[in-house]
């Protein structure tokens, strides 16, 4: 669009001076571009918006993997105990606190609860104790072998070679489960707060934890908390010892502790 032209004193029209690069002047245009302040502020409140769409959605996404983690390891749990009735071999599940995984194993010897509730020291120590006896069962095992030609009776037998030990009860052992219908499984964006059973005296936290099934169709009461990473959503695995039956609540259900123990065996007060 071309401007007005301008009549001075009745003349010729005279056309405006062209500016650089051939432009002619805009009358109404604005001197200054920018930004008005109206317009700022509703930039600013889109971008908003957009960022907390994007919160809500990652706090969506992480609760929905908290459900999905909660709803797999109470199946887990339920499998495990119908696996045990129908074998009628021992199973327990085992919970690493610490790296967030879970698995199964599975024993053919027999397994009894102890009648005093442990600590979470005491745990770690028989833990510890039971790696030491395994390495040195394998050593022996080793020794051996490494003998081969000598054994009882044998003409190159030597009695002082017998390793006489003190008496240790057969300990129980548990080998990894070989279903493929319960594999080790890593949790994503969900945390193992800790797990509450009568054997412990108070819920462990920290390590690994073990919840144990028996023939017969019997397993020990549980509870397993679970949460986002954040730790702002929480579910909880409600184990019923006799049937087996696993309740899921969206809250933490507070393990029913009365008295507590420290390692000296003295009680905690409230």
């Amino acid at each position: 669009m071309r401007n007005r032209l301008i009549a001075a004193g009745g003349g010729t029209p005279r056309l405006p001076e062209p500016i650089a690069g051939g432009l002619e002047p805009f009358e109404g245009s604005r001197g200054d571009s920018g930004f008005t302040l109206i317009e700022m502020i509703v930039v600013l409140a889109i971008i908003g918006l957009m960022i907390g769409s994007a919160a809500m959605g990652f706090r969506s996404l992480a609760k929905s993997d908290l459900r999905s983690a909660t709803a797999h390891l109470s199946g887990a749990v339920r499998f495990l105990f119908d696996r045990a009735s129908v074998t009628g071999k021992h199973h327990r599940l085992v919970l690493d606190l610490n790296e967030g995984r879970y698995w199964a194993e599975i024993s053919d010897d027999k397994f009894y609860i102890p009648h005093e509730a442990e600590t979470e020291r005491d745990q770690r120590k028989r833990e510890e104790d039971e790696a030491k006896q395994d390495e040195d069962d394998k050593r022996k095992e080793d020794e051996r072998q490494s003998r081969g030609a000598e054994f009882i009776g044998g003409a190159n037998y030597d009695p002082s070679k017998m390793e006489v030990g003190d008496y240790r009860p057969k300990r129980v052992r548990f080998a990894a489960f070989k279903e493929t219908a319960i594999k080790p499984v890593q949790l994503k964006n969900t945390k193992l707060v800790d797990v509450y059973t009568p054997r412990v005296a108070e819920p462990t936290t920290t390590g690994r934890a073990y919840i144990y099934f028996f023939p017969m169709g019997q397993t020990e009461p549980a509870i397993i908390h679970l949460s986002d990473k954040n730790g702002e959503a929480f579910y909880s695995i409600v184990v019923h010892p006799v049937t087996g039956r696993v309740r899921i609540y969206d809250e933490y259900v507070k393990p029913p502790i009365t008295d507590r123990y420290d390692d000296e065996g003295n009680r905690i007060e409230p």
